[in-house]
């Protein structure tokens, strides 16, 4: 027996429950109506009550007959996903499409358009079916018969119903939405296929494309963060797992609602500029680097290659200011000076005494390992967590384990894939336990603390030592390192580290050091540490708050830390001079690894860091750079400060504000 055949079987039952002649005329109507039903069941959510086999089959009937005098043709995907699909998000199963397309088909029946038939449904239908906006409504997550009864609804509840009224007469649409960044709140609106494209429609207020009021705050959206990035929904999972980041009626941030990214669409089109020396540029295995880099995000920014040595570069990134830039450097070419150089000149771009750009330095002892950093692409939530400092055990993502002094000597706790915790203890040196955990989990995220140098990373307890041999890493049981070593086991998956609490772990000196064989051995592809001493930590534990706890990719991380952290250095009220000089050795301590548009993500709950600098405010990254504000400091509420600067608000609430030193 096939692994199919319980699911055939489930069909065939479904199907003896329907009347013979209406499963006959069913058939005839649509070849296809196996397959729609299929589609429908696989991918159909969870409910207390879920719809009839009947109501199921009589559904993927309409939407067939809905199809097949559409105003235009469209191909199977887009039918699946957009058109058969009883609900839009998850709302509630109505039975609305018999009703809706007897009293909308009438309004387009001698379209040809499907943009413009979607237009006149939207300045038609709101009276017909008795639903206009009203912030009364019971909740955002309304199905059609919900608003129709209560005659009101929100900009989603609106938007399900004219999608469902599309759907009706066999046009595709879906809810497009996100949460804005400069103004309070979120919004909802339609999308609709059309000319071989998806087309925006604003829902309920008769307004075309190319005059839609929320275009314009849909531009300015915070693309470096997964809950302010735009999110189009549909039936059937998305390729890489992308869910709708929106509450609506569920508490949490993320929804269960499958999604596609539709960012790049609707914000404006961001620079990256790859920066490398024409010694580099000239060898082909690191040219070709530097090409990979520009191809891979070309869809999203407008991407170039400039021919300069990094630390002298300023003059070539003031003349077009990009928003992102990697430095593409061989191991020569750098070391703690240079890093230092190019961090004050990532502030010198304009006038302000802030970071002018999202970068990060591409490398690795070889070009080959430059090579696999470039050309790693796959946006992605991390779904392993190895850690030796501390993670509360309420992190979101998938396993987990953590070594941690935190926790009584010999202790450490790991959670698997479906969330149970399991807690143990060793009598041995903590390496061994780190050895182990480094290949059984293999985690996509590092997080680390405790004593380092540029060539071991200490345990915590001092039970032993991660130092760099042969190429690779290897684990002492004891804090001296010439004890005996054993070999970690090659990775299988790509990774990121931070390092946020270890001295001068990201200091290069000469290729065998613990950030190059991270990037090579390791197959780190973003890392962020120190390349000083860390007596201070501003900079390491800020950034894994805005990572761990705020959603921020490590990238944005770690520039939001460092805006906060000049923020701070810049506050004329500043009293306490033993924290301000932290906050200086700080700013030029740390430094990002890897590509700083690549984004990669921890999906997690709230953490606390050992070391606690207070509330941690909201920095929003515009898309690109602009001198024009986007905040308007009379309509925001009033526990909240904004401070903005050219290219990023910092956003405080009251009691941050009022524990200002």
């Amino acid at each position: 027996m096939s692994n199919q055949t319980p699911r055939i079987e489930a069909r065939r039952t479904r199907y003896a429950q329907i009347a013979p002649c209406a499963l006959f005329a069913a058939l005839a109507a649509s070849a296809s109506l196996e397959r729609d039903v299929a589609f429908i069941n696989e991918y159909a959510p969870p409910q207390d009550r879920p719809p009839s086999a009947q109501f199921v089959t009589n559904n993927c009937i309409l939407a067939a007959e809905a199809r097949a005098g559409a105003p235009e043709k469209y191909p199977d995907d887009i039918y699946l996903d957009y058109v058969l699909p009883y609900s839009v998000i998850r709302e509630g199963c109505d039975d609305w499409r018999g009703d809706f397309r007897r009293r909308f088909l009438p309004l387009v029946e001698n379209a040809t358009n499907a943009y413009d038939a979607a237009v006149t449904l939207d300045r038609t239908i709101w009276d017909m079916v008795g639903v206009h906006y009203d912030t009364r409504r019971d909740k955002a997550r309304q199905s059609p018969a919900h608003s129709m009864r209560i005659g009101m609804a929100s900009c989603t509840g609106i938007s399900i119903i004219l999608i469902d009224a599309c759907r009706a007469v066999g046009i595709p649409a879906r809810l497009v939405g996100c949460n804005w960044t400069t103004i309070p709140g979120n919004h909802s609106w339609v999308e609709v296929w059309s000319d071989g494209r998806w087309r925006v429609l604003a829902s309920g207020e008769k307004e075309r494309e190319d005059d839609i009021w929320f275009l314009d705050y849909a531009a300015e959206a915070d693309a470096t963060r997964l809950e302010t990035r735009i999110y189009a929904s549909r039936w059937s999972p998305s390729p890489d797992g992308t869910l709708f980041w929106q509450t609506w009626d569920r508490p949490g941030r993320i929804s269960d609602v499958p999604a596609d990214d539709v960012t790049a669409r609707y914000v404006t089109k961001t620079s990256f500029a790859v920066v490398a020396s024409p010694q580099t540029l000239a060898i082909p295995e690191w040219k070709a680097a530097a090409d990979a880099l520009v191809a891979k995000h070309a869809a999203e920014a407008r991407s170039y290659v400039v021919n300069a040595s990094p630390t002298n570069s300023l003059e070539a990134l003031k003349a077009t200011h990009p928003r992102y830039v990697a430095f593409l450097m061989r191991p020569g070419e750098f070391d703690f000076a240079s890093i230092a150089r190019l961090k004050r000149m990532m502030r010198q771009i304009d006038d302000d005494p802030f970071d002018d750009a999202l970068w990060g330095i591409v490398t690795g002892p070889d070009a080959a390992t430059a090579m696999r950093i470039a050309s790693s692409s796959r946006p992605r939530l991390v779904s392993s967590v190895l850690a030796t400092t501390g993670v509360e055990a309420n992190v979101a993502t998938g396993r987990v384990a953590v070594i941690s002094d935190a926790y009584p000597k010999g202790e450490w706790w790991q959670k698997d894939a479906s969330g149970a915790i399991s807690r143990h203890s060793e009598t041995g040196s903590t390496a061994h336990v780190f050895a182990s955990l480094w290949e059984k989990i293999d985690p996509e995220f590092l997080l680390t603390g405790s004593h380092a140098t540029e060539r071991n990373l200490e345990m915590p307890f001092s039970l032993g030592n991660v130092v760099v041999a042969n190429g690779g890493f290897a684990v002492t049981p004891e804090v001296k390192w010439e004890g005996a070593r054993s070999p970690l086991a090659a990775p299988r998956r790509e990774k990121a580290w931070l390092a946020a609490g270890n001295c001068q772990i990201a200091n290069h000196i000469d290729g065998k050091d613990m950030v190059m064989t991270a990037l090579s051995f390791g197959k780190v592809n973003q890392f962020v540490g120190y390349i000083v001493p860390t007596w201070f930590g501003f900079a390491g534990w800020q950034t894994w708050r805005y990572c761990g706890s705020l959603g921020y990719p490590l990238a944005a991380a770690h520039y939001a830390a460092g805006q906060w952290l000049l923020k701070k250095l810049s506050d004329e009220d500043w009293k306490d001079e033993t924290e301000k000089a932290g906050l200086l050795w700080d700013r030029d301590g740390t430094v990002f690894y890897g590509d700083p548009m690549q984004r990669i993500y921890i999906p997690s709950a709230a953490q606390t860091p050992p070391l606690d600098f207070g509330e941690t405010p909201e920095v929003v990254i515009f898309p690109y750079s602009s001198a024009k504000r986007r905040f308007d400091p009379s309509k925001l509420p009033p526990n909240l400060k904004i401070f903005e600067a050219d290219d990023f608000a910092i956003i405080e609430r009251e009691a941050q504000v009022g524990s200002r030193k």
